[in-house]
């Protein structure tokens, strides 16, 4: 390369560079832009937009989604006979029955088949992906599937294999309509059709079996949705009570508020059993909702500053009959097969994420809806949000917090006291509790944690089954059960349980040494009924202790002796001798020692000094915490430094020739600088 070639090179290059003074930052400022606005915005499911005469709502597109689309479950959980892993897809978990909300029961194979675009026809499915048929008797089979009887055995290749197998061979069968031949063969009448291999046979070979509908089988409500051909890949729009938007409520996400917020009465949330009015004292994550007109707090309309709150941190009252207890707060806009829950609003990016929750169904009732969270979709602040309709409910209904306010607290370890006698320390502390009804200045709703957290913390909680024992030298025996192991021969407990249909029996078998299974203690002793029966305990023992008196200090039992002797009694009852060291059968706590360590629980539980969870917290020890909001403001004053930058060349030319090395050395110097002030600042600001 001759000189001049060479000068008009570094010319080039020059020119280039300077260029790039405004390029580089703007490069980096949209790529951070649109990077973080994409991640904002990502949700797990198909989406429409729906126009209200306000604005476009982003919606679920419920044409597009079926069971099978929904992201799999986070959480293992077993409740009674009714477990599933972490992993779980929705279709292998939910039965029928979990979702007669949507009537699945009254469609057929061939309707369902009709539904479902691009289906696999008959012929090519093989009958035991219908296990539900393999479960039928020969006779409940020729009753509900049309004509079935009238067919010869020759035609019908299962039942043709079925009845060789219980009859052997018989060639005078073979040309007699199956309804005879059951007449004849009467062991053929209560033979299930799964005694044989079902992979060997299609569908289509039991003529007319896709026209009966789903509800005339025996057992249909305890079938998998992944167990019925083609139903868990059938839109939600298509099933006989369709998923849809449940009235035209829309509003726009005004404010995003992490947990330490606390006393919200203005909310929109709660459940079909509290309703949705429900107010919450403590840990009160939320998002702050306006009407879609309004502009923030300078105008006030009816909705204005109406709260939803997180059902990652409040739960409250939801199912019913056997299966009652709690649930996370939140809403139902898209009708009862789900709830929408609003899980962690998250102040330092400005955006909210939601989930859905499922529940089970037994004979006995319906249980809250437990089953989740499975992500939904993710909102930014500004965004519209549907809400369905504003059906409101009653203010004096308070939620509870829920272990993911207790879990992200700092945990303080428990004083150990020199008093007490030696026992087996706790495996895991306590977090703070939510405020609650005060019985004189006990918190009872602090002391009944403090209890669970010694009776059944490690056990089953609500489906802990203690040993078989007997007090009052053998007139009572029985067994500790549920989350405050109450005794099944106390008289309350048996009142309660014998109120059940079948309850009798249950305490009966109870009380005569058969250890029930979780799922008959589920039944016969939900937990809605063990919290009512230990609230009622506590008041009575709360305000009958107080009018004693205290044979250590020769006082009446106030303050911490007055927990420490409630807490004996429920330990040992009523007449249980104060302090004693005596202790029960397993030889852990001794009264004195019992009532000391509640004592010490109820007053961690109490403390006014518990830290918030705020997102302040997210960022200890881990040096620097971005977020998309911070970033894209710090993005822009980078753009600003490279705007700066590249008309200063123009105001203020240079005498001197401008070389290679001043070109590369602004280069690199506005590269460092945009990066440094894009995370500097978003370090400051957060």
């Amino acid at each position: 390369m001759n000189r001049s070639n060479q000068f008009n090179y570094y010319i080039d290059v020059k020119r280039i560079l300077k260029r790039c003074n405004f390029i580089l930052p703007l490069a980096i400022s949209v790529f951070i832009w649109l990077s973080f606005s994409s991640m904002a915005y990502a949700n797990p499911l198909p989406t429409r937009i729906w126009e209200s005469e306000q604005a476009k709502v982003l919606l679920p597109d419920w044409n597009q989604i079926s069971f099978s689309d929904f992201p799999p479950v986070p959480n293992a959980v077993s409740v009674g006979n009714r477990s599933w892993q972490s992993g779980d897809k929705i279709e292998q978990i939910l039965q029928l029955a979990d979702i007669s909300d949507l009537k699945p029961e009254i469609l057929s194979l061939a309707a369902i088949k009709q539904l479902v675009p691009n289906s696999t026809d008959w012929q090519n499915v093989a009958l035991s992906a219908f296990p539900l048929v393999g479960k039928q008797t020969l006779s409940h089979l020729v009753e509900i599937v049309p004509n079935l009887g009238q067919f010869r055995l020759n035609e019908v290749p299962p039942i043709a294999v079925l009845t060789s197998q219980i009859s052997l061979d018989n060639p005078q069968l073979n040309n007699l309509p199956i309804s005879q031949i059951i007449e004849r063969v009467p062991k053929l009448a209560d033979a299930q059709l799964n005694q044989i291999d079902l992979s060997a046979f299609s569908i289509s070979q039991i003529p007319n079996l896709t026209s009966v509908n789903l509800e005339q089988f025996s057992g249909w409500e305890t079938e998998r949705i992944a167990e019925i051909p083609n139903l868990s890949t059938l839109p939600l729009s298509q099933f006989p009570v369709l998923v849809a938007e449940v009235g035209g409520g829309v509003m726009r996400i005004d404010m995003i508020y992490g947990a330490s917020e606390s006393k919200r009465q203005n909310t929109i949330s709660g459940s079909d059993v509290e309703g949705f009015a429900v107010t919450c004292t403590k840990n009160c994550a939320y998002i702050e909702l306006d009407d879609l007109e309004n502009s923030g707090r300078r105008r006030s309309g009816p909705l204005e500053g109406k709260q939803w709150i997180s059902g990652k941190y409040q739960e409250v009252r939801g199912g019913s009959g056997c299966l009652a207890g709690w649930e996370p707060t939140g809403r139902h806009p898209f009708g009862k097969a789900f709830k929408v829950v609003v899980m962690e609003p998250d102040e330092t990016n400005d955006t909210v994420n939601t989930a859905l929750y499922f529940r089970l169904s037994l004979p006995c009732g319906k249980s809250p809806y437990i089953i989740g969270p499975i992500p939904f979709l993710t909102y930014n602040v500004n965004s519209p949000i549907f809400v369905g309709l504003l059906e409101g409910g009653s203010e004096s209904r308070v939620s509870r917090s829920t272990d993911a306010a207790k879990s992200s607290k700092p945990k303080q370890p428990i004083p150990s006291n020199s008093n007490s006698n030696q026992t087996e320390p706790l495996k895991s502390q306590p977090g703070c509790v939510r405020e609650s009804t005060y019985i004189g200045d006990v918190d009872t709703a602090s002391l009944t944690e403090a209890i669970a957290n010694l009776e059944s913390a490690d056990s089953g909680d609500y489906q802990a089954i203690s040993a078989y024992v007997c007090a009052d030298r053998g007139t009572n025996c029985g067994m500790a059960l549920g989350r405050y192991q109450l005794m099944s021969y106390r008289e309350d407990v048996q009142q309660a349980i014998a109120s059940v249909a079948g309850g009798a029996e249950f305490l009966k078998q109870v009380n005569s040494g058969k250890k029930p299974t979780s799922q008959e203690l589920f039944r016969f002793f939900p937990p809605a009924i063990q919290d009512r029966l230990l609230q009622n305990t506590l008041a009575e023992n709360i305000d009958r202790t107080r009018s004693q008196v205290d044979p250590t200090t020769g006082q009446l039992f106030e303050g911490d002796r007055l927990i420490e002797r409630v807490a004996q009694k429920h330990f040992g009852g009523e007449g249980s001798k104060i302090d004693a060291n005596y202790s029960d059968i397993y030889g852990g706590y001794s009264l004195k020692s019992y009532g000391e360590k509640v004592r010490q629980l109820y007053n961690y539980n109490t403390k006014g000094d518990c830290l918030s969870n705020s997102h302040h917290t997210n960022s200890e020890g881990s040096g620097i915490a971005l977020s998309a909001t911070r970033l894209k403001t710090a993005s822009l004053i980078s753009l600003l430094l490279g705007l700066i930058r590249y008309f200063t060349q123009f105001l203020h030319p240079r005498k001197m020739r401008f070389s290679f090395g001043d070109a590369s050395r602004t280069f690199w110097l506005l590269f460092g600088l945009s990066i440094a002030v894009t995370i500097g600042t978003s370090t400051f600001i957060h």
